[in-house]
């Protein structure tokens, strides 16, 4: 990604991480610094902690990240991509059946302002694609947010989930605290109207920050395109 290697990223924070497909992807872009994955669900954590496995540079947690530490119910879904603290709204139920939850399960939460001082990293990416929850993230998050080298969120344009936040809101909040929006990916088609993307993801640069000098250490196997 070239986002990471302009900023020489060497730490990337994968918020949301369900079964590992973000960082796998990462990979596959010749990203080779450290990730570090939460997951919550204690059966997707599983997959996750698999598919990490034989990579000494993926670390993963099973832990949610919020506004506040303690424990937290969240909703399960068949399709566990969907699962969630947040009640899902009926145009999740259209777009995909599997969306609803078959169960609920306690988990931990923390806030990443507690748990970020312990993991280290020169320059620190975070990514947070938790259906719906990402407000409650950056809440608690809001000294990290003074550090970091970027942020990529998954913001709604149609919603899936009950008392999320718009992507208006969104904007504001991350502009608020110094962000703009640098790239923009439209993510998933709505199944009842495919010309139509159910979110997009969104890489947040600091409004202040200036491209760092390229490193002999850098974390990328490969220089990224421009």
């Amino acid at each position: 990604m070239a986002f990471l290697a302009s900023r020489e990223v060497d730490l990337v924070l994968d918020v949301g991480a369900n079964v590992g497909q973000y960082a796998q992807a990462l990979r596959a872009r010749s990203y080779t610094g450290r990730i570090i994955s939460f997951e919550p669900v204690r059966d997707v954590f599983r997959e996750l902690e698999a598919a990490a496995a034989s990579d000494p540079r993926w670390e993963v947690r099973n832990l949610a990240l919020g506004a506040a530490p303690g424990k937290a119910q969240i909703n399960v879904s068949t399709a566990t991509e969907f699962s969630s603290f947040m009640p899902l709204t009926s145009a999740a139920l259209r777009h995909n059946p599997d969306a609803a939850a078959g169960r609920s399960e306690e988990v931990d939460v923390q806030r990443l302002d507690d748990v970020l001082m312990s993991l280290g990293g020169k320059s620190v990416f975070l990514k947070v694609d938790v259906q719906g929850f990402e407000e409650q993230v950056l809440i608690g998050a809001e000294n990290c947010l003074r550090t970091l080298a970027g942020v990529q969120l998954e913001l709604p344009l149609e919603h899936m989930y009950r008392g999320d936040w718009d992507l208006q809101r969104a904007l504001g909040y991350m502009a608020d605290r110094d962000f703009v929006p640098s790239q923009v990916y439209p993510n998933n088609k709505l199944a009842y109207d495919p010309v139509s993307a159910v979110e997009v993801d969104c890489i947040f640069r600091r409004k202040t920050a200036a491209r760092a000098p390229e490193r002999a250490d850098s974390p990328f196997a490969q220089p990224a395109p421009p």
